[in-house]
């Protein structure tokens, strides 16, 4: 199930959030987080055989024989593999297996809008369900932007004051959930040095 967006969207939020419920009803599970220099290591690999509960197998031996490893031991097992910030297709067919066992899920996260028709997407043995992110309504990113600032220590920003700002705030956010909470920590952390706002 790739799910794609642009930064901000919170892509690894969902990705952790879908994760720790859902490996609840899996034996093997594995949560990888990649970087943006796309490359895939030996190590990003052996991870997710460690994640899977795999034994056994040399984590130094080279990229193509772990994967190889990965494929046989997810052979006959519902496992959830959920990949977080895929930056390039040749990521996905340099990390995962292509055939999976029935009942397994796989949940990739990623900006790259193309995802769907990487080589892996179209060769793995599972139906995929395509979801794009979209940005907040303007109604959700005034709500998201009150609450965080209004959270941690106890500090409270004026409501006046966040009346006045949170229409320009809201617009120059474009509904991105997380630059709408570094707004508000901004917000608050400016406000903290200024005397009687603390609630």
């Amino acid at each position: 199930m790739p799910c794609i967006c642009t930064g901000g969207m919170g892509k690894t939020t969902l990705a952790k959030l879908l994760f720790n419920p859902l490996a609840q009803h899996f034996r093997h599970s594995a949560l990888i987080e990649l970087q943006h220099d796309g490359h895939i290591s030996s190590e990003h690999i052996s991870s997710l055989l460690e994640q899977l509960g795999a034994e056994g197998f040399k984590k130094t031996s080279p990229a193509g024989v772990l994967l190889r490893t990965a494929q046989d031991y997810v052979s006959g097992k519902a496992v959830l593999i959920v990949v977080d910030n895929v930056w390039t297709q040749d990521q996905l067919d340099k990390l995962l297996p292509r055939e999976f066992t029935q009942g397994s899920r796989v949940i990739i996260t990623s900006r790259y809008s193309d995802l769907p028709k990487s080589e892996w997407c179209q060769q793995v043995n599972m139906r995929l369900k395509h979801y794009a992110m979209v940005e907040l309504s303007k109604e959700a990113a005034k709500q998201l932007l009150r609450e965080s600032a209004n959270l941690d220590l106890g500090f409270r920003m004026p409501s006046e004051q966040l009346r006045d700002t949170e229409e320009e705030l809201v617009k120059a956010c474009k509904g991105l959930p997380l630059v709408l909470k570094v707004t508000s920590t901004a917000l608050r952390c400016s406000n903290r040095n200024e005397p009687g706002e603390l609630a």
